[in-house]
């Protein structure tokens, strides 16, 4: 895949006549997206994090990875490469080995979602009960992957929904046991059990035939730029899943602020209604009355940080 540059970008801008800022082409470390103003600056501004995240998600696919093309991957050196390893290793992410790195076990990504299912259990049920205040009888809900989804469904549940269409098994399995009166769509795709869902390009294009009357989605990461999250796939099939909704809610506790992810899924702007704890700053909470959505605050704890790696989900 071939990396540009800024300089790169310019001229091609330049040669075909691009002269609308917020559809420029922007391309990140190894990605192409369509990204607005806001949106570029924020992957102008990951450097190591976000390349580090992006090694990552490779190894995380591939398994095995070569110094060399890694350093072609992002568009730096090798010795730039041979510092994220080291940083990575060091952290217990990778292990480098002779021209490269590979994955390590797994044995502690595979029992993430089980952890997360148990961190702010007290806040996600608080949160929960704002979010069934939101949703009418009969609706059909799209509800992500995310454990703060999982923790609204037996309330949402309650107000016998018409379908709901979700790509978490775990949802699915809930849907089917305690509601199946309930017309239950499973989203496809590459199975995930790190985040016990199905991701990626074949979930997206499951969710192009389906609709629904609200989304309700959590994130990793809330940036100047929107929600973010460290794993493409993840991204993209979040995105997908947030576009299902004629209504929009965002259900999340205050500490994805503190969190940065590579991939951008959704600015705030898109969505109705979002849910939050009040344990925000003044700059955060701003941030989101600028949004223009209905805002809905819980007053609960301060939630624990839930700082992420490439394989977590909110």
């Amino acid at each position: 895949m071939e990396i540009w540059n800024f300089t790169n970008l310019m001229m091609f801008c330049l040669f075909n006549h691009v002269e609308n800022e917020e559809s420029l082409l922007i391309i990140s470390t190894c990605n192409v997206n369509f990204f607005g103003r806001g949106e570029r600056d924020y992957v102008e501004k990951m450097g190591a994090r976000a390349r580090r995240a992006g090694i990552l998600d490779t190894l995380r696919v591939e398994k095995s990875v070569r110094t060399e093309s890694l350093a072609e991957r992002f568009n730096v050196s090798a010795m730039t490469i041979h510092r994220d390893l080291a940083e990575l290793e060091a952290s217990g992410k990778l292990s480098r080995v002779w021209g490269g790195a590979r994955s390590v076990d797994s044995d502690f990504i595979e029992r993430d979602v089980a952890i997360r299912r148990t961190t702010n259990k007290e806040i996600k049920t608080a949160l929960a009960k704002e979010v069934r205040s939101l949703v009418e009888p009969g609706e059909i809900i799209a509800l992500d992957d995310s454990t703060t989804a999982e923790a609204c469904l037996r309330s949402l549940l309650e107000t016998k929904p018409a379908g709901v269409i979700t790509h978490s098994l775990h949802i699915m399995q809930e849907v089917s046991k305690v509601a199946p009166e309930v017309t239950l769509t499973g989203v496809g795709g590459r199975y995930v059990a790190a985040t016990d869902s199905f991701l990626g390009n074949s979930s997206v294009r499951a969710l192009k035939s389906l609709n629904a009357t609200v989304s309700i989605v959590s994130t990793t990461c809330i940036t100047k730029a929107g929600l973010c999250h460290p794993d493409e796939d993840a991204a993209v099939t979040k995105t997908a899943f947030l576009e299902l909704g004629a209504r929009r809610i965002l259900v999340s506790d205050s500490s994805k602020f503190a969190n940065s992810g590579m991939h951008f899924v959704a600015k705030l702007t898109d969505f109705d209604h979002i849910v939050m704890d009040m344990n925000t700053t003044e700059e955060q909470r701003q941030q989101l009355e600028s949004s223009g959505a209905q805002l809905h605050w819980v007053e609960t704890p301060k939630p624990e940080p839930t700082v992420p790696t490439p394989f977590l989900l909110s």
